[in-house]
């Protein structure tokens, strides 16, 4: 009877050793996780995004670091003048809102600059800008209206 006993309290014990083991994630592995997600969903962005048609071509390079993005945006307008150069900004909930440094003519301007991005495309945001310490600044980037903008697809 003493050896059941034994055997039951030993089995018990294992069980509620067992039981411990499975624990829940902790709240830092659930941030450590959710770190993961966005990095990878930013990484996801990331690469070469493309418009054509009747001659126009736009080109967008996105490289993210956190949600820090640096690139470089083309425009080459048919019967237009082109301009090319270097963006820095941020993205958040999906835009990328950032300065565009740009020679075109000899000269060289910044502009403000929003494309909203999915992984697949970056369709380009326009609302009413103003100049503003020395470069060309939306007005209010919550009013920015992405229904209307150029669709760039990433390669």
């Amino acid at each position: 009877m003493k050896t059941f006993a034994y055997l039951v309290g030993a089995i018990f014990i294992c069980a509620s050793c067992g039981q411990s083991a499975k624990q829940e994630p902790s709240e830092a592995d659930s941030l450590a996780q959710a770190g993961t997600e966005t990095v990878s969903a930013e990484n996801d962005y990331a690469g070469s995004y493309s418009y054509e048609q009747a001659g126009d071509t736009v080109a967008l390079h996105l490289t993210m670091q956190g949600s820090k993005a640096v690139g470089h945006l083309t425009y080459a307008w048919k019967e237009k003048d082109h301009n090319s150069g270097s963006f820095e900004g941020e993205v958040n909930d999906g835009v990328l809102l950032a300065d565009y440094t740009f020679n075109s003519e000899g000269q060289t301007s910044v502009r403000e600059v929003a494309f909203k991005l999915d992984g697949k495309t970056a369709t380009e945001g326009y609302t009413d800008v103003e100049e503003k310490d020395g470069k060309v600044a939306f007005k209010d980037s919550a009013a920015l209206d992405f229904s209307k903008g150029l669709v760039l697809k990433k390669q």
